[in-house]
């Protein structure tokens, strides 16, 4: 009986690693030369052509390797509701060749990127949405205001690809916090990035700090999610912001200011909701974004 029961377990074993392995395909598409100039493009099943979501993921406006995979489950749970996706790698403020201009070109290209991707793979560009949580949504506030720069502007790219709606994870998109001093004299990324960003100091640099300022370049003209925990938003002043993080007294009340410029904007705030949890899989963050894109495209409604 042993040996007849080993047996079957040795056979259900076999077969089961005969099996095809059900994995998630990526595809690995580079935009530059640089080893962190590429995308990560996600296909549902079908034929398409599919609307696609491009990520820009967080990190103090650095960028490394593995935070790319922040996005990697949201990449896989939308294909599995018929979207594609575009998982942007990126030069951060303090790669190789990054900072100004290169970060902003990154960014610019990586998204335009999409357009020789529509050639090969079906994507409906008519439908590209674009999310970024934390310092990503600084740079996906800033791709949706970009075809304003001036053509002479170092970090101007004439836009091949325009973004129908752009989602803001617990987004930071006031160049003027990334540098902001908190309660402990602590730098909120734990060095000065804002210098890198703007290509020297600000003081000398004015111009170049509001070309990457979104919220001098309302209206941006296209629907706008902020979907937010209560940690960071609605300030409430003198309450410093980001659990003390920063004790700026005059912070801009972003959705206010898109309403009054007049641009379609929904707020969503998640009561307490952890930072990180709006790229964790299971997490109320984490589900408000993937609803938020659903419902942008037409798939759902809230």
């Amino acid at each position: 009986m042993k040996t007849k029961r080993t047996l079957f377990v040795l056979t259900l074993t076999f077969l089961a690693l005969c099996l095809p392995k059900l994995t998630f395909a990526q595809t690995r598409i580079s935009y530059g030369p640089d080893p962190m100039q590429y995308g990560e493009l996600s296909l549902p099943e079908g034929d398409g052509p599919f609307p696609v979501v491009t990520f820009l993921h967080a990190g103090c406006w650095r960028s490394s390797e593995n935070m790319i995979n922040s996005y990697r489950a949201m990449a896989k749970a939308m294909t599995e509701q018929g979207v594609a996706a575009w998982n942007m790698q990126y030069r951060g403020a303090t790669s190789p060749g990054g900072g100004w201009p290169g970060t902003w070109l990154d960014i610019a290209n990586g998204f335009d990127a999409l357009q020789s991707v529509a050639e090969s793979y079906p994507i409906d560009l008519q439908q590209a949405v674009v999310v970024g949580h934390s310092s990503g949504g600084h740079y996906g506030a800033w791709l949706a205001m970009r075809s304003q720069l001036p053509p002479n502007s170092e970090i101007y790219v004439e836009p091949k690809v325009n973004p129908m709606a752009l989602i803001m994870a617990d987004a930071y998109i006031n160049p003027e916090l990334i540098d902001s001093i908190g309660d402990t004299g602590e730098i909120y990324c734990g060095e000065p990035l804002l210098e890198k960003l703007v290509g020297g100091p600000v003081k000398d640099n004015i111009d170049n700090f509001l070309q990457i300022s979104p919220l001098e370049w309302l209206p941006w003209g296209i629907p706008q999610d902020f979907i937010v925990s209560t940690y960071r938003y609605p300030l409430s002043l003198p309450r410093v912001l980001a659990l003390g993080k920063t004790s700026m007294r005059k912070v801009p009340d972003y959705p206010a200011l898109a309403v009054l410029a007049g641009d379609e904007i929904n707020v969503r705030m998640i009561s307490n909701e952890g930072h990180g949890n709006f790229v964790r899989e299971g997490e109320r963050g984490y589900y408000a974004t993937i609803s938020a894109v659903l419902r942008l495209l037409g798939k759902a409604t809230e």
